[in-house]
């Protein structure tokens, strides 16, 4: 067993709308917002699974490596492991994450703000997509692609024109009257093909790898996790030599925001993810936006954005 950790009371740090308690240094979290408890926890022994309760297995495609994920669960209990991070025991239902010590803590607690995560707020009712996301005039647009489709470098130049960045690759959504977005932690990972040098105005540089720049918004930019409302959802495509914005049925957006959203694969997980996602189709705007992947003309990929969600 692992002690519990007393609350203190001059310290309100909060990802995706939990307010952490943890004696561990994180770097990525909130000032204010959370409400319902997460607990992270070093584990004091190491952590391993039954092989036999194995979910599933897959590849992370980071730039320089593949990375191996694999997720158990045995008797409401999760673990999840990855060979370039940690072990992470997950009870959802107490909202307790273990962590197994880690040489990288940057990309521990990067890899912690993930599936570990997902996989309680999933309990609490929300559910995730493979997004990032900015904060327009008070309300959340989201920007759904998967890797190598310039998420990151556009939720940047949003966060350079004066946005808020709500979370650059993992979002939170949840489905009351109207959907919210619950914003992430608030770190940024850059590839070094992408990166100038220096850090944009209104973050820092955490740590260089030879894969990532990893950088940390100011406290300043970052806000609190209180809930955005969500007001449309953009699918980001390439195109060869223009900027095109165009409406999206719900119907025809389906199959992309299935691939999009992680979920577990038993009968009951994937028909509350489908009905999810059928809620959220239909409740705010889509749109497909083509455009060539150019540094040069984000700014005007933003403005159109900024145009057309409004």
């Amino acid at each position: 067993m692992v002690d519990s950790v007393p609350e203190r009371d001059d310290v309100d740090r909060s990802c995706f709308g939990f307010r952490v308690r943890s004696r561990c240094l994180f770097k990525f979290l909130r000032a204010g917002g959370g409400h319902d408890a997460l607990e992270v926890v070093e584990a004091s022994k190491p952590l391993t699974a039954d092989e036999s309760t194995l979910l599933a297995e897959w590849t992370l495609h980071d730039p320089i490596r593949a990375v191996t994920a694999r997720l158990y669960r045995m008797n409401g209990i999760f673990h999840f492991w990855t060979n370039d991070a940690a072990w992470y025991r997950v009870d959802p239902v107490a909202r307790v994450i273990e962590m197994s010590t880690c040489h990288d803590e940057i990309r521990r607690e990067q890899r912690l703000w993930g599936v570990p995560t997902v996989l309680c707020f999933m309990e609490r009712g929300d559910f995730g997509l493979h997004a990032a996301a900015v904060e327009v005039d008070g309300a959340a647009i989201l920007l759904a692609a998967p890797g190598r489709h310039g998420k990151t470098t556009l939720a940047l130049a949003f966060h350079r024109m004066g946005y808020r960045l709500l979370t650059e690759d993992t979002t939170c959504c949840r489905l009351e009257s109207k959907p919210l977005l619950l914003p992430g932690p608030t770190s940024v990972r850059l590839r070094p093909d992408v990166f100038t040098g220096e850090p944009p105005v209104g973050t820092n540089i955490v740590s260089i790898t030879d894969d990532r720049i990893h950088l940390v918004l100011e406290s300043s930019r970052a806000g609190d996790s209180v809930p955005v409302p969500l007001k449309a959802l953009v699918f980001l495509r390439k195109a060869s030599d223009e900027i095109i914005i165009e409406p999206v049925k719900a119907s025809t957006a389906l199959p992309d925001l299935w691939s999009l959203n992680f979920r577990l694969q038993t009968t009951i997980a994937r028909s509350r993810s489908f009905s999810q996602l059928a809620q959220l189709a239909s409740a705010v705007p889509l749109w497909n936006l083509h455009r060539p992947l150019a540094i040069t003309n984000l700014d005007e990929v933003v403005s159109r954005i900024v145009e057309t969600c409004r």
